[in-house]
């Protein structure tokens, strides 16, 4: 394969820019300002709408339209109650109570940003035989009394697990919200390079609200963009653990190339045109299940706007997803931004804008 990006120190610094945004879902603006200005500086037309989605586009002369979508938020808490002694309770958008025990947070509030620890009982926790729950848990931003904590924080506040991230072993990344910081990055690396080499379609880089609460913005981004195609870029369960369920999402290996799903919301004419692409430049790629037969990432959403549209899945293998430190692998971005490119400009050449499953 002759690579057209590499994962070097300048793409690191560019990603680690991205993992350190605080975006929970529901509350993207800070996401959403950083790519409005970073995608008008490669020179795309930039817009966002009503929901908080982010929308660039390089126009052309042809009438063939296609799509690339990442979702901006991440999993987090939401602040329900303020108690007497300053401690506050919580529900979880996307979490598990197993995954929050002594977490350090950020808590969005509107005098910025501020440090907050997720807090339990150590003497009974792990004895419970009812298994912990989101009752069992409180947030500690460090007030004495309801008073102090009322001047800090306010009911409907959200958190998101503190950002970090870094480099592992050979290859290997490993940080906070990798879900789905690292679609964005593939889809601002794709961006970067169709910026300096033209192809004769319309090309539209969508950054979508709310996918961890019920898809919610990839709807309305359908609504407005008229795709003949499009690619959503995510993460997928990798199997490769000890507890692998293989035998219900399918053989998906950090470091072995981008998933692939075979599932109801994915066209299957653009999927084998990706398989035939990937097999022609020698990409590599694994096809896999997903945890669902249909739902879990935007393409769901896209894929039933308007009178359909021909979606996707472009997956980044992940270990450890919706947890406080999540686990990529370089090479496999590579393979998926090398991908992209390559489908984009073979649809591109043939003017490919009809995806209709049993006709050739």
């Amino acid at each position: 394969m002759n690579k057209i990006w590499f994962f070097n120190d300048e793409a690191f610094n560019r990603l680690c820019d991205l993992m350190y945004i605080v975006s929970p879902s529901m509350e993207e603006n800070a996401m959403a300002n950083y790519l409005r200005q970073y995608w008008m500086s490669l020179g795309a037309s930039v817009k966002t709408d009503v929901m908080g989605n982010v929308h660039a586009s390089f126009k052309s002369q042809e009438t063939l339209n296609i799509g690339i979508v990442a979702h901006m938020d991440t999993v987090a808490v939401q602040i329900t109650k303020i108690l007497s002694n300053g401690l506050l309770q919580m529900r979880h958008i996307g979490l598990k109570p197993h995954t929050l025990l002594g977490q350090s947070m950020k808590v969005l509030t509107k005098n910025g940003i501020i440090d907050g620890i997720i807090g339990f009982d150590p003497t009974s926790q792990y004895s419970q035989p009812k298994g912990l729950v989101d009752e069992d848990l409180w947030m500690d931003i460090g007030a004495s009394n309801y008073d102090q904590a009322k001047k800090m924080v306010e009911i409907g506040d959200l958190a998101v697990f503190a950002p970090r991230v870094v480099e592992m072993g050979q290859g290997f990344i490993c940080g906070t919200a990798i879900d789905d910081r690292i679609g964005l990055f593939v889809l601002n690396e794709c961006m970067r390079w169709f910026s300096v080499n033209s192809v004769s379609a319309n090309l539209h880089f969508m950054g979508s609200v709310q996918e961890e609460v019920g898809l919610r913005g990839a709807s309305i981004l359908a609504a407005n963009t008229p795709m003949d195609a499009c690619f959503v870029i995510d993460v997928d369960y990798a199997t490769d653990t000890p507890t692998p369920h293989d035998n219900q999402m399918g053989v998906l290996c950090m470091g072995q190339g981008i998933g692939m799903h075979v599932k109801s919301d994915n066209n299957p004419v653009l999927r084998r045109i990706c398989k035939e692409v990937a097999d022609g430049e020698g990409i590599s790629y694994q096809l896999s299940l997903g945890r669902f037969i249909y739902g879990g990432t935007d393409g769901a959403s896209l894929q039933i706007q308007q009178k359909g549209i021909a979606t996707v899945n472009i997956n980044i293998p992940c270990r450890y997803m919706h947890s406080p430190i999540e686990m990529c692998n370089k090479q496999d971005v590579e393979n998926a931004i090398h991908l992209l490119v390559a489908v984009i400009r073979e649809l591109a050449k043939h003017n490919q804008n009809s995806f209709i499953p049993g006709i050739d």
